[in-house]
């Protein structure tokens, strides 16, 4: 067996570990096994550069120089990062360099389609460019006390994502402002008619499109000689093309709904059939993601979205017979997409709470939520608080020295928990405090 067989199999046998440890449900995940494996990728990295050179942290397949050996362990190593990542969400590392590695995953896959659909606006690349902006100083701020090959990879995988986004920004840039109404209206138009379209089969609806495309034709309407007039009442040379063009692509892909009516060939309904099924539970995810995900959980449905992202030739998903029917190609990307969006949404939403704290926490939300309505109308008797600060003391008493321990464990997200517990406490002093004021 040669040295490099010999790092694959070390990495193959860590990531099978990572698995059986993502899979283990009998208890929460425990900050020191995630902090031990963190040290044993560190090692892998430094045994894989040190045979193949320094690791790119792609998630594409090389340049076609690489060997066997190479791709396999750089294939590893990237899930391997993932993983790691996603445990440093789980424990609540949200804030440590290591956590980045997962959001800019997602981002550059999500940067790459909405490159390849050029249909985009600012309000999609301002939060990408916020968490990329996180993601940059979170490991610059780490960069002298962390290990330097990791720091290394992970702010090569921020600059990849900067490098990715610098054309669209570029190309969006060219709108002036007072048409970005309107070139925002046009996008979100033509990604509702996708929406339309990409439904489960029967439920397409023709005067959803339709209607749709009437908003589409009252703003061609509302040009003055042929050019979009701005949210100022004025008319600029800057930027007409573009939106005239995003016009011409948002007639044709009303037209297109309509002649195809949502139908999926039938050698894609096995691509069409899963990705149906994830985006259900995506969005199910995203409803209780406090009560029922455990970030790790998002490997799985990242892998199997890139799988089928991977399998596209030419940009064109084939059926089993090798050939791409047109029927379906658009409604399949639609819902990779959505994917996609859905996994960055849960992934950038998650909370710097452990996983081991996360039961307190929801259950301070909760109170939190209730009290916040309870204050819109005030309160007519101080007893009626009473089942709330009998559930903020139940969990106030459940700390030691100040802080909430799970066995011998001090989980992360202490200061988080710790704050809602005191605005809680807050909002019922204050509405004692307006009751007695109103009594006097």
């Amino acid at each position: 067996m040669t040295e490099h067989t010999a790092i694959a199999r070390r990495l193959r046998a860590y990531y099978e570990g990572l698995i059986t440890l993502k899979e283990d449900r009998t208890t929460y995940i425990k900050a020191q096994d995630v902090l031990s494996n963190y040290e044993t990728l560190c090692e892998l990295l430094k045994a894989h550069e040190e045979q193949f050179g320094e690791y790119e942290a792609s998630d594409m397949d090389g340049n076609g120089t690489e060997s066997e050996d190479q791709l396999e362990s750089e294939r590893l190593l990237h899930d391997c990062f993932l993983l790691i990542s996603l445990f440093y969400l789980t424990i609540g590392k949200n804030n440590e360099p290591p956590a980045t590695f997962a959001r800019c995953a997602v981002i550059k896959r999500l940067l790459v389609h909405l490159r390849e659909s050029d249909n985009f606006a600012h309000k999609d690349l301002e939060p990408i460019h916020k968490t990329l902006k996180q993601c940059k100083e979170t490991v610059s701020r780490h960069g002298s006390t962390a290990d330097l090959r990791m720091i290394r990879v992970l702010d090569s995988k921020v600059n990849q994502c900067l490098e990715t986004i610098k054309p669209l920004q570029t190309k969006l840039d060219e709108i002036p402002l007072p048409l970005r109404a309107v070139h925002t209206k046009l996008v979100s138009l033509r990604r509702s008619i996708k929406g339309v379209e990409g439904r489960k089969k029967g439920r397409f609806s023709e005067s959803d499109v339709k209607a749709l495309l009437e908003q589409i034709k009252s703003i061609d309407a509302a040009r003055v000689d042929g050019r979009f007039v701005g949210d100022d009442g004025n008319v600029t040379d800057q930027g007409q093309a573009q939106v005239a063009q995003l016009l011409e692509r948002s007639y044709a892909t009303a037209d297109d709904a309509l002649k195809r009516q949502g139908a999926i060939a039938e050698g894609l309904t096995h691509f069409s059939d899963k990705l149906y099924g994830i985006k259900h539970k995506l969005e199910k995810l995203e409803l209780t993601q406090a009560w029922s995900l455990r970030e790790t959980d998002l490997y799985d449905f990242f892998v199997i979205i890139t799988t089928i992202d991977n399998r596209r030739v030419d940009r064109k998903f084939l059926a089993d017979d090798g050939t791409a029917p047109e029927e379906g190609q658009s409604i399949l990307l639609y819902l990779v997409r959505r994917a996609y969006a859905h996994v960055y949404i849960l992934i950038t939403s998650s909370e710097a709470v452990s996983e081991a704290l996360t039961p307190i926490f929801n259950q301070l939300q909760t109170v939190r939520r209730c009290l916040k309505e309870v204050a819109k109308f005030g309160i007519s008797d101080a007893r009626e608080l009473y089942p709330y600060s009998m559930k903020l003391s139940s969990i106030d008493n459940m700390r030691i020295d100040g802080k909430f321990m799970v066995g011998n464990d001090c989980p992360e997200g202490q200061g988080r928990v710790a704050s809602l517990l005191a605005e809680c406490f807050e909002i019922c002093q204050e509405l004692r405090e307006n009751k007695q004021a109103e009594s006097d």
